[in-house]
């Protein structure tokens, strides 16, 4: 199963048991909204809770898209994946430096500590091999 639009494609390995999501480009405040709602639709479709989330071509964020994920979005992740925990591997360029560079709002929230009882776990990776084996030791 692979869906795709112009700054998104979402796949799923059964091998793996791992939604694989790309983002393409930067991307307005709706299209990340539309985005992370096919994200959800295919988890859901899939019952996948390991998400590997690859943010490399995206440079931009803005204090409003990092709202939404943390308020609106990520807390609700559980409750629609039957109260399973979901993992987030979101894979940043080897090169990025988080005190230097603009990060994706995923990769923001990644850097934040995580609070206590919360659904959903976020690590950040430079390195694609580093992430799958991440959310296969967790999932």
């Amino acid at each position: 199963m692979t869906s795709s639009s112009s700054f998104l494609t979402i796949s799923f390995r059964p091998d793996l048991h791992l939604l694989i999501v790309r983002w393409l480009r930067d991307v307005t405040q709706a299209e990340l909204q539309q985005g992370y709602s096919a994200t959800l639709q295919a988890a859901v479709q899939h019952s996948a809770t390991c998400w590997l989330i690859d943010s490399r071509r995206r440079t931009q964020s803005d204090t409003a898209m990092v709202q939404w994920l943390a308020n609106d979005y990520l807390p609700t992740l559980s409750s629609q994946l039957n109260n399973r925990i979901v993992h987030l591997a979101c894979l940043v360029a080897a090169t990025w430096q988080p005190a230097e560079t603009p990060a994706t709002p995923l990769a923001v929230l990644a850097q934040e500590a995580p609070q206590a009882g919360q659904p959903f776990k976020v690590q950040l990776f430079g390195d694609e091999g580093a992430a799958t084996q991440w959310l296969q030791a967790n999932c």
